[in-house]
């Protein structure tokens, strides 16, 4: 029976809050359990990322690692924390668990930049941008309106590391948000990545609540938030149990507009906000400079789908003048009746893999030269258009009887030029005996029984050979079959 991750998650949530429920008035030994049971969910976690890991070998190992990484990070601090306060009995202060959950945070990030620059989704100078504009606006105002707050009126009495940390988790939990937002705006997304990005926005909802209750010492929930970490690092475990290989799909003007415009929004909403703490929104003033960056959003937005029509009409005519260029070079060097490649072809095959490389393969190849027997008595009997025809089934029989590495061309009217690869001479009169058994067979055209044959000259490329001169051999040859009674083949 295949493992179904979803039935593990929910039956590991349902215990875990059926033993929170049994240890609820026994404070110590439910800290204690609690722990434990998250501890063991990013434990498997860190196990299935491992074999995850080891058994990759494509562009996602380096992506696995550094999930690999920040869950260890997080696992370690989930061990540090449980030790701590089973010893101590209260939970750790800035510590140890709070670089180890920090280096969680940029394992994480930097999973991202690689998933992106990897995929080549986008420019990873373009991620990285939006999410430092993200970072400084966010550290901002969560050290103005959250952080700055909170710690007065003893804001002088608390240690730099202290408050580092305090602004590190929230600007941590909104920065990981936009980058789960970004990938989901810049990619297809797999199931593994879905597992990833629902994870850590129960991670982030977990860690909210938890700053909300720290904040107003108000312990509605208590432990009973502890299973949402557990969940969202197992989901994030259970990546690793697929591939993260995102669909091929087109991406809407919408996604891409939002893609765009991310920066901009969140750089007016920044400058919103600090108008209204240090202005009066009444103030003309204030009035005016809103209204004009939202004039300049509307003209922005105005210029670049102009940009973009322009851009697909750049896009369309480059296409078309690739396609025309592609048929122009497959009339150039393919015979519009037959489809086969024609002489230009041949010459140009022949001067590049053969005599350019000063013969060194020479003993490999060997030509066959062949003139089909009473073409123009066909032609003149029953006309050119069944003379076409016969033409065509000739060129498809000749396609049946090559291997990988042969060639076959339409050199001129009823004549057509085999080029066979690492041939001995056995092999060659077997080919050029099925090739005439081939082609005297009965050809059905327009309620017409027509009957040819073929005559087959065959030259070896000698030292001091050109593409002319062995041709002319193989064509020598032919002839002597026809002076011969025809339906043949003859080497030189």
């Amino acid at each position: 029976m295949k493992f179904k991750p979803i039935f593990f998650l929910l039956l590991y949530i349902l215990v875990y809050y059926n033993l929170l429920f049994y240890f609820e008035n026994r404070s110590t030994l439910l800290s204690t359990v609690s722990n434990l049971l998250l501890t063991i969910a990013s434990l498997i976690t860190v196990t299935i990322l491992f074999k995850a890991f080891i058994n990759q070998n494509n562009q996602h190992k380096k992506f696995t690692l550094l999930l690999f990484l920040a869950c260890i990070c997080y696992s370690l601090g989930n061990l540090y924390w449980t030790y701590f306060e089973y010893v101590h009995g209260i939970p750790p202060n800035v510590s140890i668990y709070d670089i180890l959950l920090l280096l969680t945070y940029i394992f994480f990030l930097c999973a991202f930049i690689y998933y992106f620059k990897s995929h080549k989704v986008v420019l990873v100078s373009t991620y990285l941008f939006d999410i430092l504009v993200f970072i400084v606006i966010t550290a901002t105002l969560a050290w103005v309106f959250i952080m700055r707050p909170f710690l007065s009126p003893n804001f002088n009495e608390h240690s730099l590391l202290r408050l580092v940390t305090n602004l590190g988790y929230p600007i941590a939990d909104l920065t990981i948000l936009f980058a789960c937002l970004l990938l989901f705006l810049y990619t297809s997304l797999s199931k593994s990545l879905l597992y990833i990005i629902f994870g850590l926005i129960i991670n982030i909802v977990a860690n909210s609540i938890n700053f909300y209750q720290s904040t107003y010492h108000s312990y509605l929930f208590d432990h009973f938030i502890d299973p949402l970490w557990a969940l969202s690092i197992l989901l994030v475990g259970f990546s690793g149990l697929g591939n993260f290989e995102e669909k091929k799909v087109h991406r809407t003007y919408f996604k891409r507009y939002i893609q765009l415009f991310i920066p901009y929004t969140i750089m007016i909403i920044f400058l919103f906000m600090v108008f209204i703490n240090s202005y009066d929104v009444k103030d003309p003033l204030f009035i005016g400079v809103f209204l004009s960056i939202v004039l300049l959003m509307i003209r922005l937005f105005i210029t670049i789908n102009r940009n973009e029509k322009l851009n697909n009409a750049v896009n369309q005519k480059n296409r078309q003048l690739k396609e025309a260029n592609d048929k122009l070079r497959f009339l150039a060097y393919h015979d519009e009746l037959t489809k086969l490649p024609n002489r230009h072809f041949l010459f140009e095959k022949m001067q590049k893999e053969i005599f350019d490389n000063d013969h060194q393969n020479q003993s490999q190849f060997s030509l066959l030269f062949i003139d089909l027997d009473g073409f123009k008595y066909v032609n003149d009997t029953f006309g050119h258009n069944v003379g076409d025809t016969l033409l065509k089934e000739v060129s498809g029989r000749l396609r049946e009887e090559l291997a990988e590495g042969d060639f076959v061309c339409r050199f001129a009217g009823d004549e057509f030029i085999l080029l066979l690869t690492g041939r001995d001479k056995n092999e060659v009169e077997i080919i050029a005996a099925a090739i005439v058994e081939s082609l005297s067979k009965q050809y059905s055209i327009d309620s017409h029984e027509i009957f040819i044959s073929s005559s087959i000259g065959i030259s070896y490329i000698e030292e001091h050979d050109n593409i002319l001169s062995v041709i002319n051999r193989a064509d020598q040859a032919m002839y002597n079959i026809k002076k011969n009674g025809k339906n043949g083949f003859s080497f030189t």
